[in-house]
């Protein structure tokens, strides 16, 4: 009575031991253990991004409120003295006019200024 013991019979083999097998043989592991490496990081790069992004905005708001305050400031200072905006938009003019390759200078830094001095009672010529 061969066979009632399993004697005599082939072998079966466990197909899911099989294609684990050949998975483990094809590296697949391997390549998996290196991804999750790499996600991680992936994920470590991103975090000190993010710190670091945070670090720059809280600068950033710094500079913001220096300028703002140097800003009212000179609000202060020209609502008690005057000033003549085009003596100022000649001054803008000069000093970059270099940097922007025309003669009347960044038109940014005019129009900043020009939100600072009229306002605050300059614009009008003192002389």
């Amino acid at each position: 009575m061969s066979g009632e013991n399993g004697e005599g019979q082939e072998a079966r083999s466990d197909p899911s031991a099989d294609f684990l097998k050949h998975l483990e043989e094809a590296g697949f592991f391997k390549q998996i253990a290196v991804l999750e490496a790499n996600l991680k990081t992936i994920a470590d790069d991103l975090k000190t991004l993010g710190q670091a992004t945070i670090e720059r905005t809280s600068e950033t708001e710094t500079l913001v409120a220096h300028v703002l305050a140097i800003e009212a400031i000179l609000k202060a200072m020209i609502q008690a003295a005057p000033i003549d905006f085009e003596a100022v938009r000649d001054v803008i003019g000069q000093t970059t006019a270099a940097a922007t390759g025309g003669t009347d200078g960044n038109p940014k830094v005019a129009a900043i200024a020009e939100t600072i001095v009229k306002p605050a009672g300059g614009g009008e010529s003192s002389a």
